[in-house]
């Protein structure tokens, strides 16, 4: 006999469109449960905690359903985290709430606590192992992939496995790769047969545990999965065929069966220590392109090669953005923990925002869009930045300066704050690495501008683009029927062909919401200086002041400001010579004060970058003097000196406008432009390549060409509309 355990996690992301959650509920979610709970069949269920608060409001019925089948011994909850977030990538106190939260939330709506855990994304550390206890929670399900990685022969993966760390035991169940390609995209039979046999042999254990939203959820399964007119779909075939008792059936060997019920029985436990590891493609996709390309190519020339890939921990190497929001969100849970257990002050709501920022989907990029949707990074800034805010209020911190290094790279930058802005500063380029408006009503991350990175896919489309596309690679059943089981998001993908030059340019860095480039290039600030200052009328505010150089090497090393603290020597060499003073005002709205010295000839570009919750959408316009288009289009304004120049930002999606003023004063120019563009990428997903709108950018172009000195203020203003 086989016992097979049937499991399907189902999640959302916090921020995701009402439409989508809809949609997918509609199409999978709710047949899915309803269906298996219809035809009396054993299966475990994850569902995160933002996906179940959608169902308690939309389709309480199913949550009837879901308690019913849980009385009846038909369905074993599984838990986890609530936001879905990666247990590995945060605080162990935080992987506590969390595992704790859902725990409560599946009692309060079931009645039950789970004994199980669904490991988001099956990012396994060891460590975890200790919350993952401390929750009351004593198994797990990883890929299979992952005890191969341990050595285990494939010959052997049919059982359970034991764990220990810190002298606390683990129970792991490997879910079947081979069977997740498979169900639902095989044939039922063809799928019957992997559950019964494992390498040509009889297995006493197979595990299919994937994403629900495969059921019916990705494009064009709907109804292969559950049929029309009136026809069977794959998934009552293959529950019939499973589940025959006739004799003679191929099938029916198989016993669906329940975790819990199975450990129960069973006390044969194989000993097994997993490296810190994902299922086979998030190690893909967590490669740099050119590696993984590397790998690919081995693999086509020898398909059973031990290849080792990456740890999901390497997308913070690889998107220095999410990187940013992860040290962020690190260092303020460790503020408001401090806070906490030092002055026993109540932060729930901070704590509560915190978990939330915690949520995994906007921090990496795989198949689906991840990292590089706006709306999905949007409710995760806006999260961590109203979790900042609460923090705030509970120690009554109006202006803050902290110096902290943000994104790992030994430079330490400054975090600058007051009652309504939020702003990261690294000294070295004196850019922003981050513009956050917390004015309460408006709380968004205006700096959240996406670009598009080094990618394995846009690596194929570069080396595509001048070839025919690849034809369709439709699957036939093999009972030679018309009917077609659907493409998985792993099929032959269609590279488009009217992508231009632009559209595939990539970055390696941040695009910083605040920078200044000379001839193009980025200047070494120095001589940083930052307070906390007051005004005769009592507001407080911060200023920053620093002096430009332009970036050279000496003995090797590119100058920054943490190695420009003594310039006498360089400067006694005549190896470094001052272009320009900048000052920043902090306050109501943020002021830049720029002044180049005497004899400085060149171009000098001042660049704004800017997201907006609205998008591209009708609710977002551009207003340069008077010409007001959507943000969709570039545009060129060549302005006078010696008066106020006025740009307009307006989105009602988000109920704020953003007034940018500037003033240039100097005898020898008189005219300069301010250029505005769209920011967009390019980005693979389950429904093929699209582009999305990430935000805009303003540049301001002056000539510096005569031995008079330069001076521009522009300030920064956000204020609400009706």
């Amino acid at each position: 006999m086989t016992k097979f355990i049937l499991g399907f996690h189902c999640h959302q992301p916090v921020g995701n469109f009402d439409f989508v959650f809809k949609e997918v509920h509609e199409k999978s979610y709710s047949p899915l449960i309803r269906t298996l709970f219809g035809l009396n069949v054993k299966f475990c269920l994850h569902a995160s905690g933002v996906l179940l608060e959608w169902w308690e409001e939309n389709d309480p019925g199913l949550i009837e359903i879901i308690a019913e089948g849980v009385n009846a011994g038909l369905i074993e909850l599984i838990g986890g985290g609530y936001y879905e977030p990666i247990l590995a990538m945060i605080p162990p106190k935080d992987r506590l709430k969390q595992l704790e939260m859902l725990s409560e939330a599946l009692k309060v709506l079931f009645g039950v606590y789970p004994s199980g855990a669904w490991i988001t994304e099956r990012i396994w550390q060891p460590d975890i192992i200790k919350d993952l206890k401390s929750a009351g929670l004593n198994y797990a399900f990883l890929d299979d992939f992952q005890f191969f990685q341990a050595g285990i022969s494939p010959d052997c993966i049919d059982s359970v496995f034991r764990t220990e760390y810190g002298g606390e035991y683990f129970d792991i169940f490997p879910i079947h790769e081979r069977l997740r390609y498979k169900i639902p995209f095989a044939e039922p039979s063809e799928s019957l047969n992997e559950i019964l046999y494992l390498n040509g042999r009889s297995s006493d254990l197979s595990i299919m545990f994937d994403d629900g939203e495969k059921m019916g959820g990705w494009p064009d399964t709907f109804d292969w999965v559950y049929g029309k007119e009136g026809n069977k779909g794959w998934l009552e075939n293959f529950i019939d065929k499973a589940c025959s008792k006739d004799e003679g059936s191929p099938h029916s060997d198989i016993i669906f069966e329940l975790p819990s019920n199975l450990l129960c029985n069973t006390e044969k436990r194989n000993q097994v220590y997993l490296p810190i590891s994902s299922y086979r493609e998030m190690g893909e996709w967590t490669l740099p392109p050119k590696t993984r390309d590397a790998c690919e190519r081995i693999k086509l020339q020898n398909p059973s090669a031990p290849l080792i890939s990456g740890i999901w921990h390497n997308f913070l190497t690889r998107y220095p953005e999410s990187n940013l929001q992860h040290k962020r969100m690190v260092n303020l849970s460790l503020k408001i923990d401090c806070i906490q257990k030092t002055y026993d002050k109540n932060l729930n709501e901070a704590a509560e925002e915190l978990l939330k920022s915690q949520a995994n989907d906007a921090y990496w990029h795989g198949v689906f869009g991840g990292i590089y949707l706006p709306h999905l990074r949007r409710a995760v800034h806006k999260a961590l930045l109203a979790s900042y805010v609460f923090y705030k209020d509970a120690v009554n911190e109006k202006i803050e300066i902290e110096c902290y290094d943000f994104d790992s790279d030994g430079e330490k930058e400054f975090l600058l704050s007051n009652d309504l802005w939020c702003i990261i500063y690294k000294p070295s380029s004196a850019s922003f690495s981050a513009l956050d408006y917390i004015g309460k009503g408006l709380i968004h991350s205006l700096g959240d501008v996406f670009c598009l990175h080094e990618e394995y896919d846009i690596l194929k489309i570069k080396e595509k683009n001048s070839k025919e596309e690849s034809a369709d690679s439709d699957i036939k059943n093999k009972n030679g029927s018309e009917e077609e089981p659907p493409k998985t998001i792993h099929d032959e993908t269609k590279y488009p062909s009217d992508l231009s030059e632009n559209d595939l340019l990539t970055h390696k860095g941040i695009l910083p919401p605040f920078e200044i480039l000379f001839e193009n290039k980025p200047l070494c600030f120095s001589g940083t200086n930052i307070k906390n200052m007051c005004e005769n009328n009592g507001k407080d505010y911060i200023f920053v002041e620093a002096k430009a150089y332009p970036v050279i090497t000496v003995r090797g090393e590119a100058l920054r400001d943490n190695n420009l603290n003594n310039l006498t020597d360089i400067k006694a060499e005549g190896l470094l010579e001052e272009i320009l003073g900048l000052n920043i005002k902090i306050d109501e709205s943020i002021s830049f004060f720029i002044k180049s010295r005497p004899g400085i000839s060149g171009n000098l570009e001042v660049v704004f970058r800017f997201a907006l919750p609205g998008g591209d959408g009708p609710a977002v316009s551009v207003d340069i003097d008077g010409d007001v288009k959507g943000v969709n289009n570039s545009m060129k304004k060549n302005n006078a000196a010696g008066c106020d120049n006025f740009i307009y930002l307006k989105d009602s999606f988000w109920g704020g406008k953003i007034t940018l003023k500037e003033r240039t004063d100097s005898n020898f120019l008189k005219n300069y432009d301010a250029v505005f563009k769209p920011l967009t990428t390019m980005s693979l997903s389950e429904s093929g390549y699209e582009r999305i709108f990430q935000g805009i950018e303003l540049r301001y172009n002056f000539n510096l060409n005569t031995e008079e000195d330069f001076r521009s203020i522009i300030s920064i203003d956000v204020e609400k509309i009706n």
